[in-house]
């Protein structure tokens, strides 16, 4: 079931959910782009969004060559809490054809599989869905395979004792790591509508940081009768005073 969509205008993020992104490192990121990379600090971050419609499910990908831990892992977590909708997959194979074919918020993967194990899996996932959730979960625990599994962007590692206490444990390192993404997502979809609306020129739009604007696009500049060299390190203060009627033409902006 979806909630309705919102109808606010600006939503606030947390910097610190949005520096694990790897959003970040893409050179084509506005952020990187606008050279304003320091606008993910400490203080909570609020940025126009499009009305969205929220997916109250929790879809969740679980990868294990046996069947039968498979049905018992949907088992547990659709029990725990009917918001989780499990897809169960015996082979990295038969996971990447319903990441293919279907969205999901998590993969929950074993490490020993037929030829191709959980790592190898990762690996893979990562190339194609940078931010997607992936919790290793697996008997064959050690710390090689850990800090393997760290260095390949890994989100969360269990080792399974397969007892229900466990389950919810899982199922809790989930929902976190969902509840984390979805944020991540949402920010960078709101930052592409943003950019949309730069690039379009139908409006002024600014971006200030210490009080100095830190990024303007052609229509402000326009505005303003500056070049853009010009207002970028500048205070609207500065930029209002050194042209009669920059004041009036910021009022329109409000």
């Amino acid at each position: 079931m979806s909630s309705p969509p919102s109808d606010r205008l600006l939503a606030e993020f947390d910097r610190s959910l949005l520096r694990t992104s790897r959003h970040t490192l893409d050179t084509e990121s506005p952020l990187v782009r606008s050279g304003v990379r320091g606008l993910i600090g400490d203080e909570p971050l609020e940025l126009p969004v499009p009305p969205v419609v929220e997916d109250e499910q929790v879809h969740v990908l679980h990868v294990d060559d046996d069947p039968r831990l498979g049905e018992l892992t949907r088992d547990h977590f659709e029990r725990i809490d009917d918001q989780f909708e499990v897809v169960t997959a015996a082979s990295a194979v038969g996971a990447l054809d319903h990441l293919d074919d279907e969205r999901f918020d998590c993969v929950v993967s074993d490490y020993e599989m037929p030829n191709t194990n959980g790592l190898e899996l990762l690996e893979i996932v990562r190339e194609r869905y940078p931010d997607l959730p992936f919790i290793l979960f697996t008997g064959k625990g050690s710390e090689a395979i850990a800090s393997d599994a760290i260095a390949a962007g890994v989100t969360d590692y269990m080792q399974k004792e397969l007892t229900a206490d466990q389950y919810e444990v899982l199922a809790n390192r989930v929902q976190n790591a969902v509840e984390q993404y979805r944020t991540q997502e949402r920010f960078w979809n709101a930052l592409s509508w943003y950019r949309h609306l730069l690039e379009q020129d139908i409006a002024g739009v600014f971006i200030l940081q210490d009080g100095r604007f830190a990024y303007v696009n052609d229509r402000l500049a326009e505005l303003f009768g500056h070049p853009k060299c010009q207002l970028v390190g500048s205070s609207p203060e500065d930029v209002a005073a050194s042209t009669n009627d920059s004041l009036a033409r910021l009022a329109e902006l409000d």
